[in-house]
């Protein structure tokens, strides 16, 4: 038996003003062939787990293709139709297949391509027909959709978030299209999509509401003749028809059954609707509370300048407001290729005053006047065996400086954008962030696996920016309507 393993994953925040060209990707790694493989074999990804199955399950698993690159604005025309051109290229020149896995996201955005999984999932079911086995696996924030659905044979979802099951899932996935191949089951797959957005600051499965529902599925995929349940909570930050939360279920061959079980996880999800509206502290009553905490550090996770979601990492409301609150022992990262090349220039142990950080756009604060002492200069490149949300293990922050300012602060600044899902960041260049009593993490949920083993307490803080929690800032123009809680009359028979 031949599986096909390729995908393009990307999570598109159509708010955002850095467009996903075909430079990003690259940048990122566009990897072919073995170097899947190599990058991916012992990580945590989606990819990892379709490699794995080929292990585990006896048969051959062929990677093709996987491009990815970090959250962002809308994939270009150009780049999505090269990447998915030679996708399909390499589909076709190394087949005949038994079956195909694809590594998808989820909330990826093209232009002139809404739904660019759906149409990336179609592309692949022309190119193989209709009778060979499809499986995708999708990440936790994808909005999903019926075309996703159509053409693929069966469709997974993350379970957790932070992310860390997604070599999991992906051995699930593929372990379902293999036991396809071989005419063991009849996947049907049923999507159902109640009209309702939940907030980006609701979304950790290790709490309520979440942590129920989550609870609800297992219920659900333990039903008879049942294969997989899954709930996708959503993106709210691409402006999409699909935009919202979704059920999908897979059943051995009974139709109705598989959609018996997505109503009941949606009607499930509906009862807790309110429970999903946001709620967070502004910047200066969190830098308040975290500085009068008996103990630390105290992790403010930067809801406005999520990296995972899209923002540019570069955001400086809360270094500015410590800065003026003359709060100390603050440690934070951001993404500044020119300071860091004027530390680079003025060298280790050098002093320099410069502006640093909302250089990407006039969204996210603005640049923050400091002097520091250049503490160190590295590459950024750092190894985290551990698990990961999202599963990866190698990363690149890019040249990198260690500012110590003197407002008793600790700047990591970074020639690429990355967001702090983890803690090898700062160990790699000698930090300890356990030492502090303030840090900051650009995120909502991701850096939690890194940081909640060593917070006195995690405190969300509702920044502004393209990922803010405040779903009021965005004119969305393409959602569907009515969606609660933007339309409190929306309804779900």
């Amino acid at each position: 038996m031949r599986l096909a393993a390729l995908g393009l994953s990307h999570e598109t925040n159509t708010f955002s003003r850095v467009p996903a060209d075909y430079a990003q990707f690259e940048a990122s790694g566009i990897l072919r062939g073995e170097e899947v493989a190599q990058r991916h074999g012992t990580a945590q990804s989606t990819m990892a787990g379709y490699l794995e199955a080929g292990e585990r399950l006896g048969v051959e698993v062929v990677p093709l293709l996987f491009a990815s690159t970090g959250p962002c604005g809308t994939i270009t025309r150009d780049a999505f139709e090269r990447i998915v051109g030679e996708m399909l290229e390499r589909l076709g020149q190394a087949g005949p297949w038994d079956g195909v896995l694809l590594a998808q996201h989820g909330a990826a955005v093209a232009d002139g391509f809404p739904d660019a999984d759906g149409e990336v999932a179609a592309r692949v079911r022309r190119a193989v027909g209709p009778d060979v086995p499809v499986g995708m696996s999708l990440d936790m924030h994808g909005n999903l959709s019926e075309r996703m659905v159509a053409n693929t044979t069966v469709t997974n979802v993350y379970l957790t978030n932070p992310h860390l099951d997604a070599r999991a899932r992906g051995l699930d996935c593929a372990g379902l299209i293999v036991r396809a191949v071989r005419q063991e089951i009849r996947p049907v797959q049923a999507l159902e999509t109640p009209p309702v957005v939940i907030n980006i600051v609701k979304q950790f499965t290790g709490e309520e509401p979440m942590k129920g529902l989550m609870t609800d599925a297992m219920a659900a995929a333990a039903r008879p003749g049942m294969l997989s349940a899954s709930v996708a909570e959503g993106y709210p930050y691409a402006d999409v028809a699909e935009m919202g939360m979704a059920c999908l279920a897979v059943h051995d061959g009974d139709a109705a059954q598989a959609r018996a079980a997505a109503r009941w996880l949606a009607g499930r999800a509906w009862e807790r609707r309110d429970a999903f509206v946001g709620d967070v502290l502004s910047v200066e009553e969190a830098l308040q509370r975290a500085a009068a905490a008996p103990r630390g550090p105290v992790v403010l996770m930067d809801v406005g300048d999520n990296v995972g979601g899209g923002s540019p990492a570069d955001s400086t409301f809360l270094l500015a407001a410590a800065q003026a609150m003359e709060v100390r022992r603050y440690l934070q990262t951001l993404y500044d290729p020119a300071a860091v090349q004027a530390c680079v220039a003025a060298g280790v142990g050098e002093t320099l005053s410069l502006a640093v950080g909302a250089k990407t756009d006039d969204m996210h604060g603005r640049p923050v006047s400091v002097t520091g002492r250049v503490r160190l200069l590295a590459d950024g490149k750092f190894e985290d065996p551990r698990p990961t949300h999202g599963g990866q293990r190698f990363f690149n922050a890019g040249t990198s400086a260690v500012l110590e300012t003197t407002d008793g602060h600790t700047l990591v600044l970074t020639s690429r954008r990355l967001g702090n899902t983890s803690i090898e960041q700062m160990y790699s260049l000698g930090i300890w962030p356990e030492r502090y009593g303030v840090v900051v993490a650009k995120g909502v949920v991701s850096p939690r696996p890194a940081y909640e083993p060593i917070a006195a307490e995690i405190i969300l803080v509702n920044t502004p920016g393209v990922t803010t929690a405040d779903l009021g800032f965005f004119t969305y123009r393409h959602r569907r309507r009515p969606l609660y809680p933007f339309e409190p009359e929306a309804t779900y028979p």
